[in-house]
């Protein structure tokens, strides 16, 4: 949520922001509705403060005439006090109310972005860097057709149980994901990250303050006891210090996790069904950073560096590109996507997203440190990036190290998990050849 006092003060910001930041259904017209609301708001608490002020001058008044025995006047003001009273109620309701729809509307205004962010929808989007993939001099399989192959993937089983996005992975294509998540948060967590084990289940309340709702809210599951799914460990792992000042000293806080992400793909019927490259639930690797209102951005920068490990660990063709503003999710400031190679699409995908949201969802979660600077409570700044998406990581290792016969030779990371199976074979057989002699 962004500060009331920006959308009273700097309205052309505003307009500017509502105009460009479009792309989960931003109204145009919440600042007309804001200044409406504002305005009865601001109108009512006045004659509701001029009323309280002028009762408790009454009420001062009845005292004095009490203490001079004029009861009959005091008992005429009592009266008009009385009267006063039901006015305050009533005034008192119609401010409450007007303050809940100010609310509401506060969380439906997007971020603030950042000015390096160009202007425009998905076309502007401007990609900043790019390590190339190798040529195949053959026609790639795509990784449904390698995972079918070597029945790494059942997607027969898996419909039975989920419908047309269920599968199951199983065998090498099992431990495949097992070995890569636990290589990501090994990375991460040598390199300053407190390893989490969030809850998977998370309430309106935080939905809200993180931003989500009402922007992202139509693609997450909801129980029947109004709890939703977590389409991503970030809404956990940032929640967590709801309604906390932290430690300026304990800052920067970084937590990594890695759970299954529930998501209902809303609105994509029909598109990339083929895979598991765009399914109901998935495997993330998170990344979420609390800092000061200073240090975000050198963050940021960090974020990125670590999520370019991740896809350099594994030796796989990657690009960066800075999202332009009709791109950018409503509670980022500034967003970073790394795309990964897919040989059989002949293009890159999404495998992370990295985003400094400033003091947006904290301001709407109440996550604060002491600044020893200003000697008050400041907002934190909250930073999330994919660290990576293991579904889209998979796919992009068995893709892009597929050879012409559609075996995978695994990067030197993984042999060691893949190979050893193997030479214990043969170690095994030789030995029994000898015996025989």
């Amino acid at each position: 949520m962004i500060d009331i006092k920006l959308i009273r003060n700097n309205k052309e910001l505003i307009k500017k922001t509502l105009k460009n930041h479009t792309k989960e259904g931003v109204d145009s017209s919440l600042l007309d509705k804001f200044e409406k609301i504002d305005s009865e708001w601001k109108k009512n608490s006045t004659n509701l403060q001029a009323l309280n002020t002028k009762r408790n001058e009454k009420s001062k008044e009845i005292s004095i005439l009490l203490k001079e025995k004029k009861n009959a006047e005091a008992e005429k003001i009592k009266k008009e006090v009385s009267t006063m009273k039901d006015e305050i109620e009533k005034l008192n309701e119609v401010c409450n109310k007007l303050e809940k729809d100010l609310k509401t509307l506060l969380f439906s205004f997007p971020n603030i972005l950042d000015d390096k962010v160009p202007l425009g929808g998905e076309e502007k989007n401007k990609v900043i860097k790019e390590k190339k993939p190798k040529k195949m001099n053959f026609k790639p399989l795509s990784h449904k057709e390698l995972g079918v192959k070597h029945d790494w993937i059942d997607f027969e089983r898996g419909a039975k149980i989920s419908g047309s996005r269920g599968y199951f992975l199983k065998g090498d294509g099992a431990k495949l994901l097992r070995v890569i998540r636990d290589l990501t948060l090994d990375l991460h967590t040598e390199n300053g990250y407190i390893e989490m084990l969030p809850p998977t289940l998370i309430n309106e309340q935080s939905l809200y303050g993180l931003g989500k709702i009402p922007f992202f809210v139509e693609d997450m599951y909801k129980t029947w006891d109004n709890l939703y799914l977590t389409a991503t460990e970030e809404f956990a792992l940032t929640a967590m210090h709801q309604n906390e000042v932290l430690s300026e000293e304990k800052l920067p806080l970084k937590y990594t996790a890695s759970t299954t992400s529930w998501r209902y793909e809303a609105g994509s019927a029909g598109k990339d069904i083929g895979g598991i490259l765009r399914v109901h639930y998935f495997w993330n690797t998170e990344l979420v950073n609390f800092t000061t209102k200073n240090d975000s951005s050198k963050a940021l920068d960090l974020m990125c560096k670590q999520v370019e490990k991740v896809l350099n660990l594994f030796s796989l063709p990657y690009r960066i590109v800075l999202l332009a503003s009709g791109d950018t999710g409503a509670a980022s400031s500034i967003t970073y996507d790394f795309e990964v190679w897919v040989p059989s699409e002949n293009k890159y995908r999404e495998i992370s997203s990295c985003s400094n949201c400033l003091d947006f969802q904290s301001r709407g979660l109440q996550i604060k440190y002491f600044d020893k600077k200003t000697k008050q409570n400041e907002y934190v700044h909250t930073l999330n990036g994919t660290g990576t998406s293991l579904n889209r990581l998979w796919i992009a290792i068995v893709e892009n190290y597929q050879d012409k016969n559609g075996n995978i030779k695994f990067p030197k990371i993984l042999q060691p998990y893949f190979l050893k199976k193997k030479s214990e074979k043969k170690v095994v057989k030789s030995k029994g050849k000898k015996a025989k002699k």
